[in-house]
């Protein structure tokens, strides 16, 4: 499971059916700001959403196709399941017999603050199970984080600057460009430009890519944190 919660500041609100709409348009239409290409929705529009989520989802690569299965809302929580359709060798590398998800918006505190918690169900097959587990636990960290800055920061970028030292590269520009915040590659690059840890250690992390646009570790200061638990099941 994986869980980010948000501050929402005296003067804004973030409504838990607001965040689950914008989460379903962006994740069901856009794609989530993975590094793939476009999904390709399909199936009747969800009522929940924005106007661009529709019921049913696919992913290329790799040919995984997502379906909608149940909304919910009560007092000060919302939540959306879904599964996907044809797990096996078709979805290489994500080798699973089964694969279910329910993301919750809750807000606690009197409003003050917004929590997203993103639980999973699979059951891998044995021989790929340590990879599906890092596969999965990169695309859901990823997906919360950049649902977070759509929530936060929307239309947020990253402005992508040459090495230090290398100023001449910009032939007169203030910036080679920018990057879209809420995305994989925007949080790899706003990551590393607030990286202040020893050239040894972000050397190391270049062989970690499970990490790559984490605030951290994993541990309680990072933005999204994540865990494995044996057993547990998903109901609405």
């Amino acid at each position: 499971s994986a869980k980010t919660t948000i501050e929402i500041m005296e003067d804004a609100s973030i409504d838990p059916a607001v965040a689950r709409s914008e989460c379903l348009d962006f994740v069901f239409a856009e794609g989530g700001g993975l590094p793939l290409l476009p999904p390709i929705p399909y199936g009747n529009v969800l009522e929940e959403g924005g106007g661009s989520a529709r019921e049913n989802l696919l992913r290329i690569p790799p040919l995984i196709t997502e379906s909608v299965i149940e909304t919910n809302e009560s007092d000060g929580m919302t939540e959306v399941l879904y599964r996907l359709n044809n797990p096996g060798w078709l979805t290489f590398p994500f080798l699973v017999h089964d694969h279910i998800g329910r993301v919750r918006f809750t807000t606690s505190d009197g409003g003050s603050s917004l929590t997203i918690d993103w639980d999973v169900e699979i059951r891998p097959y044995k021989i790929a199970a340590p990879v599906v587990e890092k596969l999965v636990e990169m695309t859901i960290t990823t997906l919360l984080r950049n649902i977070r800055i759509r929530l936060t920061q929307p239309d947020a970028v990253v402005v992508i600057k040459p090495p230090r030292g290398n100023s001449d590269l910009l032939m007169g520009r203030t910036s080679l460009g920018t990057v879209a915040k809420d995305t994989w590659l925007g949080g790899v690059l706003g990551a590393h430009l607030s990286d202040t840890r020893s050239t040894m250690e972000q050397t190391i992390s270049l062989f970690q890519p499970w990490d790559w646009g984490r605030s951290g570790n994993g541990d309680e200061n990072d933005s999204v944190q994540f865990q494995w638990t044996d057993g547990r099941k998903i109901t609405s």
